[in-house]
């Protein structure tokens, strides 16, 4: 279940034109568990666009919706708490970006401006490390042109 929907209105928030396309997610206080290779689900919703919503919680993934391709800006940020972790932020599969943490509760943060065909697929890989810690891991995506 959604925790928040974004409540917004077609360009500029008046009703005319497209809705915006936006989403941003966080995993849970405390820690969360992703073994290798698997997707990192969040599942705090912050803000979600769409019928369906742009960002499906149960698989981790962002979709462009149909009609809404375009240039996105994309962010994921991580912490990993006591171990070093590396995300990898990933479109279709293919790696966009690379994030690394040591211990120690480092964070890292990555942002792409990506052109995004409709039906594309953007997610957050665990490349090595175990689990995430806490709220200050967050995924995120709106179009911008």
């Amino acid at each position: 279940m959604l925790k928040h929907v974004c409540q917004v209105g077609g360009i500029g928030g008046n009703g005319v034109g497209p809705s915006p396309v936006a989403f941003t997610a966080t995993l849970p206080l405390g820690n969360t568990p992703v073994s290798v290779g698997n997707r990192v689900k969040y599942n705090q919703v912050h803000c979600v666009t769409g019928n369906p919503p742009v960002y499906n919680l149960g698989t981790g993934i962002f979709t462009v919706p149909t009609g809404r391709a375009g240039v996105y800006s994309v962010s994921v940020s991580m912490m990993s708490g006591f171990q070093s972790s590396h995300l990898t932020m990933r479109k279709n599969g293919v790696v966009l970006v690379w994030l690394f943490t040591s211990n120690d509760y480092n964070m890292a943060s990555q942002t792409v401006n990506v052109n995004l065909a409709e039906g594309d697929l953007i997610f957050v890989q665990m490349n090595s490390g175990s689990s995430l810690f806490s709220v200050y891991n967050t995924f995120s995506a709106v179009k911008v042109a």
